[in-house]
C-alpha cells in the first residue's frame, strides 16, 4: 500500500507511541559505545605512555601537563593513529549490530503493528557484517569530499597563522568546508535509505547502497521531503534546546533532557519514518488501525 508523506509521518508516529521499546538500542547502543571507547582508550594509552603518566600527577600546572604530553604524543603518533582507528571501528562495528537491531523493531513494527526485543537481536546478528561494511564504505564516499578543503590547506602558512597574508588562504578553506557539508548533505539524500534497504532486503553492503540510490531515483520527491520535514525537526530542536539553556532555573538538568528526547524520541522515530518510506514504496506490507482509519483507506 503506497502512502502520502503526511500518512507515513503520522501513521509511523502512531507506530511509534505504541511501541516504544523501539528506543532501547538506541540507549544500548550509546551507553556501550562510550563504555568500550573509555576501555580501549585508557588500556591503549597505558600501555602507549607507561609510567610517563605517573609523572602527571606530580604537575603543578596545565603548562607543565602539556610539556610532558606533546613529547609523548610526538614520539608515539603511529600507536596513537592505530588505537584510534581501532577505537573508531570497534564502535562502528557495535553500532552496525544496534542500527540493524533498531531498524529490524521498526519493520516488524512497521509490518505487524507491535514489536519485541528478538527482532532486535535476531536482526542485529543477521545483518551485522554487512551493516558494517556498508556503513565503511559510506563513510569512505563521506571522506571523498575532504579534497574540496585540500587546496585552502595547501594555501595556509602556518608560521603566518594571525596574519592578513594567510586570509584568502582561510577564505577558501572555509569555502571547502561549506562545499564538503553541501556534499555530504547531497550525498546523504542520495543514499538515505540504504541501511533500511539493507535491512529489509538482506541486502549486501555494495548492494545496499545501489539500492539506496536506485530509491532515490524513483522516489526523488518523498526522499527530499521526507529529509527536509526531519532536517527542519532538527533544527527546531536544535532553537529550542538553545533557549532552554539560557534559562537558569532548568540550565543544569537541561541537557540531560536534550540528551533523552535526542535518544529516546528523535532517533527511533526517525527511523520509523524511513523504514515505512521505503517499504511504502517497495509494496511491503504496512500495518495501521483499521479503527482510526478513513475508509477510502481500507479499500
Amino acid at each position: 500500500m503506497v502512502e502520502d508523506i503526511g500518512k507515513i509521518i503520522s501513521n509511523g508516529f502512531e507506530t511509534y507511541t505504541k511501541n516504544l521499546n523501539i528506543c532501547i538500542p538506541f540507549i544500548l547502543n550509546f551507553f556501550i559505545s562510550i563504555l568500550l571507547v573509555v576501555l580501549l582508550a585508557s588500556f591503549g594509552f597505558a600501555g602507549i605512555f607507561g609510567s610517563s603518566l605517573s609523572n602527571i600527577g606530580n604537575t603543578k600546572s596545565p603548562e607543565e601537563v602539556v610539556s610532558i604530553l606533546l613529547p609523548l604524543i610526538g614520539q608515539n603518533i603511529m600507536e596513537i593513529a592505530i588505537i584510534g582507528l581501532i577505537i573508531v571501528l570497534s564502535v562502528l562495528f557495535i553500532q552496525a549490530y544496534f542500527i540493524s537491531g533498531a531498524i529490524g523493531m521498526a519493520i516488524q513494527a512497521t509490518e505487524s503493528g507491535k514489536s519485541n526485543l528478538s527482532a532486535m537481536m535476531d536482526s542485529g546478528k543477521k545483518n551485522l557484517v554487512n551493516m558494517f561494511l556498508a556503513e565503511l564504505l559510506f563513510s569512505l564516499l563521506s571522506l571523498v569530499g575532504i579534497i574540496f578543503i585540500v587546496p585552502g590547506a595547501m594555501n595556509i602558512d602556518i608560521s603566518k597563522m594571525l596574519t592578513s597574508e594567510n586570509m584568502g588562504a582561510f577564505a577558501l578553506l572555509a569555502g571547502g568546508f561549506l562545499l564538503w557539508i553541501l556534499y555530504l548533505i547531497i550525498l546523504s539524500i542520495l543514499l538515505a535509505v540504504f541501511r533500511f534497504a539493507l535491512v529489509a532486503d538482506n541486502l549486501g553492503p555494495l548492494e545496499s547502497l545501489a539500492t539506496g540510490l536506485s530509491f532515490f531515483k524513483k522516489n526523488k520527491g518523498e526522499v527530499f521531503l521526507l529529509f527536509v520535514f526531519i532536517l527542519v525537526i532538527t533544527l527546531v530542536f536544535i532553537i529550542i534546546d538553545q533557549i532552554m539553556g539560557q534559562i537558569p532555573i532548568i540550565l543544569m538538568i537541561w541537557p540531560y533532557i536534550s540528551f533523552l528526547i535526542s535518544l529516546i524520541i528523535i532517533s527511533p522515530l526517525t527511523t520509523i519514518w524511513w523504514v515505512r518510506l521505503y517499504m511504502s514504496r517497495t509494496n511491503r506490507k504496512l500495518y495501521f488501525d483499521d479503527l482510526l482509519a478513513h475508509p477510502n483507506e481500507l479499500n
